[in-house]
């Protein structure tokens, strides 16, 4: 591009110092002007010929009252800017090919190395393969498959792998100093020891030369050795396999989450910054027993951000497996507590790994959780969600695009009179509402109004939530519950697109009010589809429903924006795309995987205000003062 300007300038100039040379002042004016007209054509013509003639003489003019000196000095400029430009260019294309050939060799020697390929076999691999390795004791041959079981216990963090050494030591000890230890579990324990603690050490070492490599490219695009767009065609194929959730294999989101907690904490931050880049978020597994407990609490009805991270993080789990799902539902569900191995024994720890390596590949139910739990999965509609009731509250999640079958429930864009299919009776609201997305509900409103009836109480609390076309869908059945009777606490939705029209938004919005939350990502598209005005129905135009929040470039959370606020903020977010990776952020910033991070940095900030608030008040002593007020209003109303 550079090199076509300067042909075009110095073309022109060639041309002006030529005929400036041949003619006297005033001709040269005239005839410059007359050919500049002349040689314009199209819309360019008719511009020009409007223009003043003495307009376009006049720069004409100066150059013809220059000396033949000075014009023959400033053709030898020309000259001289046209050679230092084309060698510059030369330059900065031989320099490309360098970067693009040091990129291409670092990736290949990255490969050859055989931890490397073993890992990439792993990650890409549709049935399971045998590996071999041999033992550092005895040099006997080991072979093993890489399950997503060993995958997980393989990286486990260093603390668990410290104690699960030391157990195993501990017991042996024991064993040698003839303690009570039954044989049958000595012999698991050396089994375990002698052959599958060193396969997971042998994995673990794998992963780490895997990861190193990936830091070092991220190291190389730091230090200008090469961009991101030169090594992108060599490693795509790579941060898709981990990044992607379309690339992963079936079955495998616990390995995957696992696998995400062991950059996190191991402080891969390169490698975090490097999946960044290509529009992934390296997210550790976000899951705690602590989640949806007091989610219902009335402190703030109009905005609580623990309840928003805490449906988002539903809104995230509903992508993975059904295994997944279920198994992370059982935790939310059960009693346990976060990291319980911190406090048990080595020796505890030990017994509870082996008795769950032994349970390995056993077939999972979710008979246990079946009276809270239900994971809906329609194959004519291809639409999933799973609703749960932990204590009084009822969590209703639905499934969001991901594959291109989910895209022909959004392309469905015309908009059709709301209906209420489970209950005839109920009166739908006036209003039309997008036609793939209700008929995308309608096939699981029976069962989820099945479960709501089965399970409902005077004290439940329903949430609904969802994001993309999840959002859409959760948007609808908010609307069909409320009709029928189901009153809804909160609809939060995460990068949702418009669902209906505007009377049947004003409907929704005084109806409901402040318990619709709908959040935007900064450049995220999907909430600008369908387009507000559609342009073969030009009567009906398409509306968003509820309170918007927005987080900026930065992922900081605004309850209150404005246009005049969002659109600096979004073209800085297309710019920073463009520089980092090559591309816009259009299609990243709908990920959700940025809308738990960006809420889980929200919720840390108003936690350390709140710190702040109560160290505040300890210093101006209004803390202990109200402490009193409140003791004192408390011992009053007991007495009376």
């Amino acid at each position: 591009m550079a090199i076509r300007r300067f042909f075009l300038v110095f073309g022109t100039s060639l041309w002006l110092t030529v005929g400036a040379g041949a003619l006297g002042p005033e001709a040269r004016a005239d005839i410059a002007a007359d050919s500049v007209l002349q040689g314009l054509s199209g819309s360019s013509s008719a511009i020009a010929q409007s223009l003043p003639r003495r307009l376009l003489r006049a720069p004409v003019r100066v150059i013809g009252g220059l000396s033949p000196a000075l014009l023959l000095a400033s053709l030898s400029l020309a000259g001289g800017a046209f050679i230092a430009l084309t060698w510059l260019h030369l330059y900065q294309q031989q320099r490309r090919w360098q970067r693009v050939e040091l990129a291409r060799q670092e990736v290949k020697s990255f490969r050859e190395r055989p931890a490397i390929k073993n890992v990439l076999d792993i990650l890409d691999y549709e049935e399971y393969r045998t590996f071999y390795i041999n033992h550092p004791k005895d040099g006997r041959l080991i072979d093993f498959e890489a399950t997503d079981y060993r995958l997980r216990r393989a990286l486990r963090s260093h603390d668990q792998m410290v104690k699960m050494r030391c157990g195993l030591d501990e017991i042996k000890r024991l064993a040698s100093q003839n303690a009570a230890i039954s044989p049958k579990t000595l012999e698991l324990v050396q089994q375990y020891d002698n052959e599958e603690f060193i396969i997971e050490v042998t994995l673990r070492d794998w992963f780490d030369s895997f990861l190193g490599g990936l830091e070092y490219f991220e190291i190389m695009i730091e230090s200008g050795l090469v961009t991101a767009e030169e090594i992108k065609p060599f490693i795509i194929y790579w941060i898709n396999l981990i990044g992607d959730r379309r690339y992963r294999r079936k079955g495998g989101s616990g390995f995957y989450d696992k696998l995400f907690h062991y950059i996190h904490w191991a402080g891969y931050g390169r490698v975090q910054k490097l999946f960044e880049r290509f529009g992934f978020k390296i997210l550790p597994p976000p899951y705690s027993t602590h989640d949806f407990s007091g989610i219902d609490l009335e402190e703030d009805s109009k905005y609580d951000t623990y309840r928003a991270l805490c449906l988002a993080k539903a809104a995230h789990l509903v992508y993975e497996d059904r295994d997944y799902v279920t198994d992370i539902s059982r935790l939310w569900l059960s009693d346990d507590i976060d990291n319980r191995w911190k406090r048990i024994s080595n020796r505890q720890y030990v017994v509870e790994v082996i008795k769950d390596w032994l349970r390995e590949g056993e077939e999972t139910s979710e008979r246990d959780i079946r009276n809270n739990f239900k994971y809906l999965n329609m194959l004519i509609t291809d639409t999933q969600a799973f609703m749960f009731r932990k204590g009084d509250n009822l969590i209703l999640v639905f499934k969001g695009t991901q594959q291109l079958s989910d895209w022909k429930t959004n392309l469905k864009i015309r908009l059709k009179e709301f209906t209420v299919l489970a209950d005839q009776e109920a009166v739908p609201p006036t209003g039309r509402v997008h036609r793939g997305f209700l008929d995308a509900w309608q096939s699981v409103e029976k069962q989820v109004i099945y479960y709501l009836r089965k399970w409902w109480t005077p004290e439940t609390k329903l949430w609904v939530t969802g994001h993309s076309l999840g959002g859409a869908l959760a948007a609808v059945a908010t609307i069909a519950l409320e009709t029928q009777g189901f009153e809804v606490s909160g609809l939060y939705t995460f990068g949702q697109p418009r669902v209906a029209d505007w009377k049947l938004v004003n409907y929704m919005n005084s109806r409901m009010g402040d318990r619709i939350i709908r959040y935007v990502n900064n450049n995220d598209i999907v909430p600008m589809i369908p387009p507000q005005i559609i342009p073969w129905v030009p009567t009906r135009v398409y509306g968003h429903m509820g309170q918007f929040r927005y987080f900026n470039d930065s992922g900081h959370l605004r309850r209150q924006s404005f246009m005049t606020q969002r659109f600096p903020d979004r073209l800085l977010g297309i710019i920073r795309a463009i520089v980092t990776s090559g591309t816009p952020d259009a299609i990243d910033d709908h990920k959700m995987e940025f809308y738990v991070a960006n809420l889980q940095k929200a919720l840390d900030r108003e936690e350390e205000e709140a710190k702040l608030e109560i160290e505040q008040g300890l210093i101006a002593g209004d803390f202990v003062e109200g402490m009193k007020e409140r003791m004192r209003a408390r011992r009053s109303s007991l007495d009376g």
